[in-house]
């Protein structure tokens, strides 16, 4: 793959957060002008979302996870064997410097702020199949590894359903921030062995 490699920490760092600050960024402005979206009442909370909220992102990333091996068993085909390159040889090595408390940081605040935008805004005016193209395009980081962003859209529709089941952003918010938790220590474990 001809992608460039970062392994500077500061830079991967920055390099994740600065979509997600253009995210906050637009939402607060799609808020301040919508005012036929209440944001605020969208963050319902009780422990069974919490609870739930857990056991959903850590079922998301053991699925993840079984899409990764079925793909490496499979890597013959070259849609299947550009996404265990991308994973292996340039999102696992660019994680090794990232520090646990950066994995945590960085899938708090991605979390959050894909859910507000994709979840509390997009979806509420656009429907599921437009928000969820949407959360997929921004997870495609090159054509060579399209089949991660029909994931990242697959997991989209997903979080609305969540979303809907639970009529709080709370759910998607805490099942998402699991997923990438758990998928951030995953590539980098990768890259130890």
């Amino acid at each position: 793959m001809e992608e460039k490699q970062i392994n500077n920490r500061e830079s991967i760092l920055w390099t994740i957060s600065i979509p997600q600050v253009i995210l906050i960024i637009i939402s607060m402005i799609w808020i301040y002008f919508d005012t036929g979206i209440n944001i605020a009442s969208k963050f319902n909370f009780n422990y069974k979302i919490l609870i739930l909220g857990i056991i959903i992102g850590g079922g998301l990333s053991a699925s993840g996870y079984g899409f990764y091996r079925l793909m490496k068993h499979y890597k013959n085909i070259s849609s299947f064997s550009s996404i265990v390159n991308f994973f292996e040889q340039y999102l696992s090595p660019a994680f090794q410097n990232l520090k646990s408390i950066d994995f945590i940081v960085l899938s708090i605040i991605s979390g959050f702020t894909e859910e507000i935008f994709f979840r509390g805004l997009l979806l509420q005016r656009t429907g599921i199949i437009i928000s969820s193209l949407a959360f997929g395009a921004l997870h495609l980081p090159g054509f060579k590894v399209w089949i991660y962003a029909i994931w990242a859209f697959l997991s989209g529709v997903f979080f609305c359903y969540l979303y809907i089941f639970s009529g709080s952003l709370w759910l998607p918010i805490i099942a998402h921030t699991v997923n990438n938790i758990i998928g951030m220590f995953m590539l980098k474990r990768m890259g130890d062995k």
